[in-house]
């Protein structure tokens, strides 16, 4: 996992404290249950303890970090029953609000697709070659921004809240289990075919297509995460 260490502080006007926040929760650099002390995180980011404060209340009131009365915060504790609960709660809301977004998309939005899937392959390119941690956190940012694409044509703003929400969740797991490499060739061939599907404005299969995604993910992270956990 990163270093809590590692970053240099940044000036109060710098990007959104509870971006970077979450970033690094979903990344593994808290690990799962540690206490998330304002010294630590003041040093990290730069920033007063009050915008620290008040981040981290919007980040548990996702769950994405734990508030304790009178103990402050800490990151979430990590477990099967946790995971099996993300999984089946993403598999019944992305996969519908996919479907719906091929049905309904404009051109706009398959043009989005279309970008979204090309920055994802030529990320996905480099990380083959180069797993520095600058080429993975562009791989990431290109993973997470085409799973927004493929999902922002469905007409639900709580529907697109929830789907991020229980994204970061999910990918908290599949971070912290990791990917060898045939199954990140899996995941770009997968990725070829969900963007495939939206432009082809595959209706009849678009739900099938990305709740075959999803379970393929879990079908990695599960079983490693059961021998992680013992």
């Amino acid at each position: 996992m990163s270093s809590i260490d590692t970053i240099t502080p940044e000036p109060d006007d710098a990007a959104p404290v509870y971006d970077r926040l979450r970033t690094d929760i979903i990344a593994g650099v808290y690990p799962p249950g540690s206490a998330l002390r304002f010294a630590e995180m003041q040093k990290r980011y730069g920033l007063g303890v009050s915008r620290l404060r008040e981040a981290l209340a919007q980040l548990a009131a996702d769950r994405l970090v734990i508030r304790e009365v009178n103990r402050g915060f800490r990151a979430p504790e990590i477990s099967l029953a946790n995971f099996d609960d993300i999984a089946a709660m993403r598999l019944r809301l992305e996969p519908e609000a996919f479907r719906v977004s091929v049905e309904n998309g404009d051109d706009a939005w398959e043009e989005r697709i279309v970008i979204a899937a090309h920055r994802l392959d030529r990320a996905a390119r480099r990380y083959a070659t180069d797993t520095v941690s600058e080429v993975q956190d562009d791989w990431e940012r290109c993973h997470r921004a085409f799973h927004e694409a493929l999902i922002d044509a469905c007409g639900s703003p709580m529907t697109l809240h929830f789907c991020g929400v229980l994204y970061d969740h999910f990918d908290r797991y599949r971070r912290l289990i990791g990917f060898d490499e045939p199954a990140q060739q899996r995941l770009a061939a997968q990725h070829r075919l969900l963007a495939d599907c939206a432009v082809e404005r595959n209706v009849a299969e678009a739900e099938a297509v990305l709740a075959a995604h999803v379970n393929q993910t879990i079908t990695v992270v599960r079983p490693r995460l059961e021998t992680l956990l013992g």
